[in-house]
């Protein structure tokens, strides 16, 4: 059952309390050792978008959140970036849309090596874990 106390899917608050609930994972730090990358993440929605930056694991967690504009973000130029509507994020998470065919119709616009990805699926259980601790209803 997903957890509470995160806020509204997608908001600053719920940000953080999806990267605390990753980063309280006992195979978070085995997950995020050799990774050196940040992460750049949007929510297009009707309101307009949540743009958030996520810095490289450090000691085998993720770094709090930080909440840019859209050209901020675009302008850290990070690694990894991901960007889908609220309700392609929304369907990605509760397993709806395949991630593979997001991209191929152009629902998920995703950027960089996903070779580390790749190498990182024996944690697919931590993944499973985590989606299925967050709350992405509202």
């Amino acid at each position: 059952m997903p957890s509470g106390g995160g806020g509204a899917f997608p908001s600053e608050a719920w940000c953080r309390r999806a990267i605390a609930l990753f980063n309280e994972d006992p195979e978070a730090a085995g997950a995020a050792r050799g990774w050196d990358g940040d992460f750049g993440i949007v929510f297009d929605g009707a309101d307009g978008a949540l743009a958030v930056w996520v810095g490289p694991p450090a000691q085998g967690r993720l770094p709090e959140p930080v909440f840019l504009s859209l050209a901020e973000l675009e302008a850290q130029a990070p690694r990894y970036f991901a960007r889908a509507t609220v309700e392609d994020w929304r369907a990605l998470m509760q397993g709806r849309l395949d991630p593979v065919g997001a991209i191929v119709q152009k629902r998920l616009l995703a950027r960089g090596d996903l070779s580390p990805i790749i190498a990182r699926l024996s944690y697919r259980g931590l993944a499973l874990r985590w989606l299925a601790r967050i709350d992405v209803s509202t």
